[in-house]
Parts: structure tokens; C-alpha cells; sequence
């Protein structure tokens, strides 16, 4: 279990949440990279069909598609080019 530095303003990480983040690291090493991005939780969310955003996502578009469609991308010669994990958010 991830070691999660606690405080009274920081709420506490739930069993799915950890169960969550590990599926995408081992997503990113299955796909070769090096880094575990949002992409990598976003294909871990979808293909766990408990987890409230993915039913509430299903009611919209099929998150099977959606999964392809970001396997496709992730794993396109381009992607590496694309990624910008180096620049913070504004």
C-alpha cells in the first residue's frame, strides 16, 4: 500500500483509489514507459467497471471504445513527441 503522508486537511486515499493508482503503474510498465501518467490512470478507471466515474462515463459512451482509442493513442510513434509530463500546469 502506498505510503500517503496524512493530515487533518488531507483526506485519506480509499482501498480502490491505491488499488487504482498500482493498476496504472503496471499499465505504464506494460506499455513500456517510463513514467505512469493520467493516461495511465484514465485507461486503469476504465477498465474497472465498480468504480463510480466509469458507470457514470458508460451512461454516456462505452468505455470500452474510449480504452481503445487511448491504447491507440498512447501507443502511437508520435506520443513520446507529444508528452508534455516536463511542464507544470498553470
Amino acid at each position: 500500500m502506498p505510503n500517503h503522508e496524512r493530515n487533518e486537511t488531507t483526506p485519506h486515499p480509499t482501498p480502490r483509489f491505491d488499488a487504482l493508482v498500482t493498476e496504472a503503474g503496471r499499465i505504464a510498465i506494460g506499455l513500456g514507459h517510463s513514467h505512469t501518467g493520467a493516461e495511465h490512470l484514465m485507461l486503469a478507471l476504465l477498465r474497472d467497471p465498480d468504480a463510480v466515474p466509469t458507470q457514470i462515463l458508460a451512461e454516456m459512451a462505452d468505455p470500452a471504445q474510449i480504452d481503445k482509442r487511448l491504447l491507440d493513442l498512447v501507443t502511437s510513434p508520435t506520443y513520446h513527441e507529444n508528452r508534455h509530463t516536463d511542464r507544470p500546469r498553470s
